[in-house]
Parts: C-alpha cells; sequence; structure tokens
C-alpha cells in the first residue's frame, strides 16, 4: 500500500514538473480564488454577527405621558409583563431623571444640545426586548394605545424600537452577504475550470499511456488517482500561498483597524484566522479534486 501511495505521488508530481506552465496558472488562479474568499468569509462573519448583534439588540421603548398617573403606570408594566413573547426579566423602567442622565452621558455635559434644553424634556419610559428579534414588531403592536402613552407622531411611533435602522441594517447585511456568495461561487467555478484545464492537458500528453493501463485492466481509480492528487497540490499550493497574502495585508494591515474602530465594547468580530485558514485549505484541496474528478471522466471511456 505504501508502494502504491507513493507512485501515485511520484506520478502527480512528475506530471506537474512537465506542465509547469499551465500548473503555474492553475495555482495562481486558485490563489486569486481563495484571497477573494478569505476577505469575503472573514467580511462576511462580520456582516453576520453584525446582524445578529443588531437583531439581538432591538429594544422596545414605550414612551409615557407626563401626566400618566400611577395606576396608568402599574398597568402598563403588568401589561408588559403579560404580553406573550415579551423576553423575561427584560422590562426596565427608565424615569426622566434617568433619561437625562443617559443623554448627559451619551452626549458630555457640556454639550451645547444640553445647554439649550430648558429643563428636562424627556419623558419617562418602559425598555423591553421581545424573545425573539423577528416578533419585536407584534410584540410592540401589541402594546400600542395603553392609557398613559404618548400618542404617537408622524416619524415617532410610540412604541418605538428602531424599525427603519434595524430594517437597514438588516437589508444590506443580506444584499452583502449574497453578493459576497456570488462571488465566491463564479469565482469557484473559474477555479475548478483552470484545475480541470491544467489536468486535461497532462492526461492528452499522457493519452496512450491511459488507453494502456485500461487495456491491462486498470480500475478507473487507479488511473484517476494521480491526476486528482496533481490537482489537490495546485489547489493547496493556491490556498497556502492566499492565506499568506492574507496574513501580510488583511490580518496585518487590516484586522487590528477594523476590530478597533467597528467592534469597541466587546462588539462583533470576524472569523478567527486560523480557521480561515483551515477553511481556504480545505476548499483548494475540494477545488482541486473537483476539478481533476470531472476532466478525468471522459478519458477513462476507453
Amino acid at each position: 500500500m505504501e508502494t502504491r501511495w507513493k507512485f501515485f505521488i511520484v506520478e502527480a508530481l512528475k506530471s506537474l514538473r512537465g506542465n509547469f506552465a499551465t500548473t503555474v496558472a492553475a495555482v495562481v488562479t486558485v490563489l486569486v480564488v481563495m484571497f477573494i474568499a478569505g476577505i469575503g468569509i472573514a467580511l462576511g462573519s462580520y456582516v453576520y454577527n453584525y446582524s445578529n448583534k443588531v437583531r439581538d439588540d432591538v429594544t422596545i421603548r414605550a414612551y409615557l405621558k407626563d401626566s400618566a398617573s400611577p395606576k396608568q403606570i402599574a398597568d402598563i408594566q403588568r401589561t408588559i409583563t403579560d404580553t406573550p413573547g415579551v423576553a423575561e426579566g427584560s422590562l426596565q423602567f427608565i424615569s426622566k431623571d434617568d433619561a437625562i442622565l443617559r443623554l448627559e452621558k451619551q452626549l458630555g455635559k457640556d454639550s451645547e444640545l444640553l445647554k439649550l434644553t430648558l429643563g428636562n424634556p424627556l419623558p419617562a419610559s418602559f425598555e423591553f426586548k421581545a424573545e425573539n428579534p423577528d416578533q419585536t414588531a407584534a410584540v410592540a403592536a401589541a402594546i400600542a394605545g395603553l392609557p398613559g402613552l404618548d400618542p404617537p407622531q408622524p416619524g415617532l411611533p410610540n412604541p418605538d424600537y428602531g424599525a427603519g435602522k434595524a430594517d437597514r441594517v438588516l437589508k444590506t447585511a443580506g444584499t452583502i452577504t449574497l453578493v459576497l456568495l456570488g462571488m465566491g461561487v463564479v469565482l469557484a467555478i473559474a477555479a475548478v475550470l483552470l484545475i480541470g484545464n491544467t489536468i486535461r492537458l497532462s492526461i492528452f500528453a499522457r493519452r496512450r499511456e491511459v488507453e494502456v493501463m485500461k487495456l491491462v485492466g486498470a480500475t478507473n481509480w487507479f488511473v484517476r488517482l494521480p491526476f486528482m492528487i496533481e490537482g489537490m497540490v495546485c489547489g493547496v499550493a493556491g490556498a497556502v500561498f492566499a492565506s499568506i497574502l492574507l496574513a501580510l495585508s488583511y490580518q496585518t494591515l487590516l484586522a487590528d483597524r477594523v476590530e478597533s474602530s467597528m467592534t469597541a465594547g466587546g462588539g462583533p468580530t470576524a472569523i478567527a484566522f486560523p480557521l480561515l485558514v483551515l477553511l481556504l485549505i480545505l476548499a483548494g484541496l475540494g477545488i482541486g479534486a473537483l476539478g481533476s474528478g470531472l476532466t478525468m471522466r471522459r478519458f477513462l471511456q476507453v
């Protein structure tokens, strides 16, 4: 068995050397595909994690009238607690004083905007979340119109959960993900075809040898395996070089800046770089095996 595998590997390496120019072209193509795929996976994983964070952070705010009576406030609180779909333990009462203190913390006490305000214009509110972010709109609608709530105004719904912003973020994230997937599929097909062409040239140069092997009883897999190893070597080589480029470009120059500016405070992060490298190498193996395997089918009909 060891001798047979040694034979397969030696034959694959001889073929790679014999078709050096096409081998380099195949490796470079896989390199480009894997490099773009690596950037796409990193960006896609960040977008996916960011969209999940946006969904998880959606908070419903029910603003109270300044004239709301203690009984109305208690009734609103009880209604929210009893509403199906409200996350247990998420309900929080924000008084007018708490609201202005929160705004001061966000803007700074010396903010010009705060200096222009007279008194405390912010209403008290209840803040809570839905168990399932997809049910946020339904939960908010169940609370709307309760006595003691401020009436909604054009552009100022009550309860409010930032539907416009959340929907835009999620829609944009979905669009980016689809574009990245589409680019990945197109590039992967291009890599498979070029590796297939590389293997086809190698097979054509050895077609008589393949015919003789088939005629003396060699199985399809015995003939196919050296060429599949050849394609897998091209795929892995391209993935390894792409990983090196990613380490020099994305990981070194971009990752720290992106994570420091966009993920401060424990925000979403991209995929771990070692896992990304592993995925690229596995993808290179798969592309190489697929490209050579598909090409071999027509030459095995002897």
